[in-house]
C-alpha cells in the first residue's frame, strides 16, 4: 500500500506595476502589475527604495510600497512582503492590491487568520479580483475549512476562468470531497489552459488509479507526468506507481 498526493498549486504569479495616467489609481495598478523577469531582484528593491526619499504624495509612496512587497513576495520573502504591504496600506488605505499582497503574504509566513482578514479586506474594496479569491481559498485551506476554500475558488473561475491554479485547486478539494468526476474536469481544464504544466497529469493520474480503478488512463498520465518531469523527486515512485498497474 502507498500513499498518493494530489498537488494544490500554492499562489497565483502576481505582476508588477508603473504609474500610467488618466485611469484610476486601481485600474492602473492592475493592469500594469508585472515583475520584469531580467531585473536584478535586490537592486530593483533598492532603487525603489531609494526613490521614497523624493516623493511627497503619499498615493505614490503607497504605490512604491505595494512594488517593493510584490517583488518581496515573488522571491518568497514573505516577512518583508508583510512590512512593505502594511506601509503601504498606512499611506493609502483603500489599495485593494496592498491587502491583497498582505493576506498572501501572511499565507507564505504561515499565519493563516490574518491571512484571511486581509484578503475579505481586499475582496471588500474590489469584490471582482479573481486572485484575492484564490489566495482566500488556499489560506482556508491550510485552516482545512474545505468548503470554504471550494467555494472561494470557484468564485476565483468565475471570475477569470483562465487562472489554471484555482481550477487545479477546485480539482483538488472536488477530489477530497469525493465529487470525483468534477476533479477530473478542472484537471483536464488545468490541462488546456497551461499545456506545459505537468501537476494535472499526476493528479490525473491519482484520481485514475485510485478512485476511478482504471489503469490505462492512469498509466497515461502517470507517463506523460514524468516525461514533462523527468527529474522529480518523485520519479522512482511514479515509475513504481505505473509497474504495479501493470504498464
Amino acid at each position: 500500500m502507498y500513499i498518493q498526493i494530489i498537488t494544490i498549486i500554492a499562489c497565483a504569479s502576481t505582476v508588477f506595476f508603473t504609474a500610467a495616467c488618466k485611469k484610476s489609481p486601481q485600474e492602473i495598478m492592475e493592469k500594469e502589475m508585472k515583475l520584469s523577469g531580467n531585473a536584478e531582484v535586490n537592486v530593483e528593491i533598492k532603487k525603489l527604495k531609494d526613490s521614497l526619499g523624493g516623493v511627497k504624495e503619499d498615493f505614490e509612496k503607497a504605490q512604491i510600497y505595494t512594488k517593493i512587497a510584490n517583488i518581496q513576495s515573488e522571491k518568497g520573502d514573505a516577512v518583508s512582503a508583510i512590512n512593505s504591504s502594511r506601509e503601504a496600506i498606512k499611506y493609502q488605505p483603500n489599495q485593494y492590491l496592498s491587502y491583497y499582497l498582505l493576506g498572501k503574504s501572511y499565507i507564505g509566513a504561515g499565519r493563516y487568520t490574518e491571512a484571511v482578514d486581509e484578503l475579505k479586506t481586499s475582496i471588500s474594496l474590489k469584490a471582482d479580483y479573481a486572485l484575492s479569491h484564490f489566495e482566500l481559498g488556499n489560506a482556508f485551506y491550510k485552516m482545512m475549512k474545505y468548503r470554504e476554500a471550494e467555494g472561494e475558488y470557484r468564485t476565483a473561475v468565475k471570475l477569470d476562468d483562465a487562472l489554471y491554479q484555482a481550477h487545479n485547486n477546485l480539482g483538488v478539494i472536488s477530489s477530497m470531497l469525493g465529487n470525483t468526476a468534477e476533479a477530473v474536469k478542472e484537471f483536464e481544464k488545468v490541462k488546456k489552459l497551461a499545456p506545459e504544466l505537468p501537476t494535472p497529469y499526476k493528479n490525473l493520474g491519482i484520481i485514475y488509479d485510485t478512485k476511478l480503478k482504471q489503469a490505462g488512463p492512469a498509466i497515461q498520465n502517470y507517463r506523460k507526468y514524468i516525461q514533462m518531469k523527468p527529474d522529480c523527486a518523485e520519479r522512482p515512485l511514479v515509475l513504481f506507481w505505473i509497474k504495479e498497474l501493470g504498464g
